[in-house]
């Protein structure tokens, strides 16, 4: 899907699409002597390589430029046709070249070293893959629409081309010239063309239904079979077994014998659309579909009547997802309109599963009842309500469908919407589930809010006006009491949202009037109703009587409007807040989603799409968004730029801002299945960063140097770690001895005899003597041994920063007692700056540690006692001013987050 690029978020993965309509190739590959089967499949404008067997994504490709229209391979390439040319991808995986072309490809063939491709205008371009130059285009014509075409065996440089009006031909793509077209006409589009195991035998599926298997060497039609719908597949078994397989346009796969020319069986329903790719196996009884209802199967015929069964099944929604939320930190359930509830990972391609389709009775008993499944089956899922509570003990999920007066795992349904005739197209408008999972919420479009239990399925309350005010009624006329009598709903009509708090003790209502009401749980008591055009509890869409959409932030607690945003989009489709309830993200029908900052009402973010957005949910930490889109049967993942980038740029931005894709710099259509990283643009941006952080705004304020954490927080334990971190078990001895070594066995193993050394006791004591007398002095404490003015002690400083911390440590512990005063005038100095504050306490932490004993022993020492007195000073000077700040601070956040909005 085209996106633009995003200030917030980058895209991470997509999830949920399997296959699409591009018919997939099956690739071999050999590695040795040993071959493997794979399936390319092209999913937007990317390439993805399935595992055969398993099913399983073995490989991702590059994104392309556009969006990949037909796919051909060899074992030694893979060809992917875009807009304006065809890739190729040797390994399925990077682009070597692209191959300009004029016109949009619909069909592709590689015919050993040709590569030929059918484009829109039914012109045949020729390719000669391995110098990847044009060889030959002729030009099509609109009286003959190319739809199929395949390569008859041993017929060379030839291919059997179909079209919509039933007319055949064979092309000779080297002469570029028809040779012969046949004389029969089918009056019927021909959707395909399949090569059978026998030579000069083709089979022809008809947009009618028909199956002709035809002798193109004599034209003559051998055997005759019908369908009931087009034909979208033929396939012929490779295994010795005379069988033929074909699947029309709705699913249904029949299996004929050639032989006897009669039908073996019928299976239907295998895919809930066409199948544009029936794939056997070379040598076994195993074939591979796929269909544009995003699913593929394997299926094998090891049973005695002849017919396959399911081996393997991938699939995603069959159709476009219309809600979505995360369960858990990276895992997503979703509903389409398929009537399926789906759950995948974030993190991983393969992890996915569905969880059921919504009906009455499941597949097993409908099988039982002999009840056809289709006709039990609900409408398809249009909300979701997930607790995590009461998993263990009983159903967590709480679903709405559409047009539906049932909802969830179990179905809950009033009894007065059975028995009152004026009730019974009353339909499920909006559902919520108490954060305890106890209690079931349901709103109607009759007005009414009832409550049920979740565990038994029973009926608890119904939630009226009058329901909690029955004493105050007392005091009123007989009329009005009359009156309260027949208000039995909630409200007087559609219920448009519900809503608990975190409590679970306050329940929050919306009407299509504009009317919001909360109640309190326990009694089912009205207690305060307001009127403004909502629909939600915290935040709410609102529409005008003009049609103008606008968004209201409410406060639960104080039952206040606290934010209005008014400039969101014609219309609104989607509203979410962020994991840390920072932002408010609002998509509307024009394919934008704008992000708010709740604090500031700033405009931070605009996305612009190519289709509108309809749902979007955060995680639970906030690294991932998920979001789908109208007519879309993926979802696409976002990753959190603010929790993963050292350095996000949120700026304020005009509320009328809208991006367009001019404004785009060519990362529009790159897939979401890829990540890109800029290592220049990361350094720039963390350069920039530390400038920031280490910008001074007043010399009286504390300022840190913005250096990574790892930088200096360890230094004053470094000793300990590299202590730590020391092997715990000592070096092993030798087996046995070298035999140009002399030993001698002893109690303890053998002992190694070096070379004798007279007086060796005076050389040791003679070299000890000497080291006593050296000092070892490194640059550093020359620096500071020669600073004879302040700017020298800073940059000593200064170049102290730009070591590592193994090498601070060093120069620390190898200052002299004469050089240690000299190093505390300099942390001094750089104290009174008030920068690089941190860096002075780990510095002289790590020089206290270590030099102890002379800072003790050194009472007489008139200059270190000096340059201690002074820094003691301004360290409590400075500390005392930041303590008060960071106390102060400290309790302005704490009070922000528990204070109402």
């Amino acid at each position: 899907m085209k996106r633009a690029t995003s200030e917030l978020f980058s895209p991470y993965r997509s999830l949920g699409v399997v296959c699409t309509e591009v018919t997939p190739t099956v690739r071999t590959t050999f590695i040795g002597k040993k071959s493997s089967l794979s399936l390319v499949c092209a999913i937007d404008n990317v390439l993805l390589n399935y595992n055969a067997s398993k099913l399983r994504p073995i490989a991702m490709s590059e994104p392309l430029k556009t969006k990949i229209t037909a796919v051909a391979s060899t074992s030694r390439c893979v060809y992917a046709a875009c807009d304006d040319s065809i890739a190729l991808l040797p390994f399925c995986r990077d682009i070597q070249k692209y191959i300009p072309i004029e016109h949009k490809i619909t069909k592709m063939l590689v015919l050993g070293t040709q590569l030929v491709a059918c484009d829109e205008k039914n012109g045949i371009l020729v390719i000669d893959v391995e110098t990847e130059e044009k060889v030959l285009y002729v030009e099509g014509s609109e009286d003959f629409q190319i739809t199929a075409l395949v390569h008859p065996s041993t017929y060379l440089n030839k291919i059997l081309i179909g079209s919509s009006d039933g007319r055949m031909r064979i092309f000779n793509f080297h002469t570029g010239k028809v040779i012969h077209e046949f004389n029969k006409k089918w009056n019927s589009r021909i959707n395909v063309l399949q090569q059978s195991t026998a030579i000069d035998i083709i089979a022809v599926g008809l947009a009618n239904g028909q199956i002709l298997v035809m002798n193109v060497k004599t034209d003559e039609v051998l055997f005759n079979f019908r369908h009931d719908s087009g034909i979208s597949a033929i396939g012929f078994r490779d295994d010795g077994e005379a069988s033929m397989v074909s699947v029309d346009d709705k699913g249904s796969m029949a299996v004929w014998n050639l032989e006897k020319e009669e039908l073996i069986g019928k299976v239907l329903n295998i895919h809930k659309a066409a199948v544009q790719l029936l794939h056997f196996v070379p040598g076994e009884p195993v074939m591979i579909t796929t269909s544009t209802d995003n699913s593929m199967r394997t299926w094998i015929f090891d049973g005695a009547d002849g017919m396959p069964r399911q081996l393997v099944i991938l699939e995603g929604h069959s159709e476009p997802v219309t809600s979505l939320t995360f369960a858990s930190k990276t895992q997503i359930l979703s509903a389409g309109l398929d009537g399926t509830v789906r759950k995948y990972d974030a993190t991983s391609v393969t992890m996915r599963s569905k969880l059921g389709t919504a009906a009455t009775m499941s597949k097993a008993d409908a099988r039982k009842k002999n009840v056809d499944f289709e006709s039990v089956k609900l409408a398809p899922v249009v909300e979701m309500a997930i607790g995590w509570t009461r998993e263990a003990a009983w159903d967590n999920s709480q679903l709405g469908q559409l047009a539906k007066d049932s909802v969830g795992t179990c179905k809950l349904q009033h009894e007065r919407f059975k028995a009152n005739e004026a009730l019974i197209g009353t339909t499920a408008t909006s559902i919520c589930l108490c954060p305890s999972g106890n209690f079931a919420y349901i709103g109607y479009s009759s007005g009414h809010i009832d409550k049920f239990n979740v565990q038994s399925g029973r009926h608890v309350h119904t939630y009226t006006e009058e329901s909690g005010g029955a004493k105050k009624a007392k005091h009123k006329n007989l009329k009005k009491k009359q009156n309260a009598q027949k208000r039995v709903t909630a409200h007087d009509d559609s219920v448009t949202g519900l809503t608990l708090d975190q409590r679970g003790a306050e329940l929050c209502s919306a009407s299509s009037s504009g009317v919001l009401k909360f109640w309190t749980t326990k009694t089912g008591a009205f207690t305060k109703m307001k009127s403004c055009n909502v629909n939600s509890l915290i935040a709410v869409s609102c529409e005008a009587n003009d049609g103008k959409a606008s968004v209201a932030i409410l406060d639960s607690l104080t039952h206040k409007i606290v934010r209005f945003f008014k400039q969101v989009g014609p219309a609104i489709h989607a509203l979410e807040f962020s994991s840390d309830g920072k932002w408010i993200l609002i998509a509307d029908n024009v394919n934008y989603i704008r992000v708010f900052d709740l604090a500031t009402s700033d405009l931070i973010d605009v996305l612009l799409f190519s289709k509108p957005c309809v749902g979007i949910s955060f995680n639970p930490t906030g690294e991932y968004m998920a979001t789908i889109h109208e007519g879309e049967k993926a979802m696409f993942v976002w990753a959190n730029k603010a929790m993963f980038a050292t350095h996000v740029n949120i700026r304020s931005l005009a509320l009328d801002y809208t991006p367009t894709w001019e404004q785009d710099l060519g990362s529009s259509v790159d897939a979401f299945n890829k990540v890109y990283i800029d290592f220049d643009e990361d350094e720039m941006m963390e350069e920039e960063a530390r400038r920031l952080r280490e910008l001074q705004i007043d010399p009286s304020l504390v300022t840190y140097s913005g250096l990574a954490i790892s930088r200096w927080a360890n230094l004053p334990d470094l000793s300990l770690i590299k202590e730590r971190n020391k092997p715990t078990e000592a070096p092993r001895k030798a087996k046995q001895t070298p035999f140009f070594l002399t030993a001698a066995a002893t109690l303890e193993g053998f002992e190694f005899f070096g070379p004798e050394k007279e007086n060796e006791n005076e050389d040791r004591l003679k070299l000890q003597a000497k080291r006593s007398l050296l000092e070892m002095e490194s640059s550093f404490s020359a620096i500071l041994k020669k600073a004879t003015l302040i700017e020298h002690l800073i940059e000593a400083f200064e170049k102290l920063k730009t070591k590592s911390v193994s090498a601070i440590d060093f120069e620390i512990r190898n200052l002299s007692p004469r050089v240690l005063p000299l190093f505390l005038r300099m942390l001094l100095e750089v104290l009174k700056t008030r920068r690089d504050f941190e860096l002075v306490q780990a510095y002289l932490a790590t020089a206290l540690k270590i030099h102890r004993r002379e800072f003790w022993a050194n009472d007489s020492n008139e200059e270190m006692s000096s340059a201690l007195e002074e820094l003691a000073a301004e360290q409590t000077a400075a500390w005392r001013e930041y303590e008060s700040l960071l106390l102060h601070d400290t309790a302005v956040v704490l009070w922000v987050k528990n204070a109402l909005l």
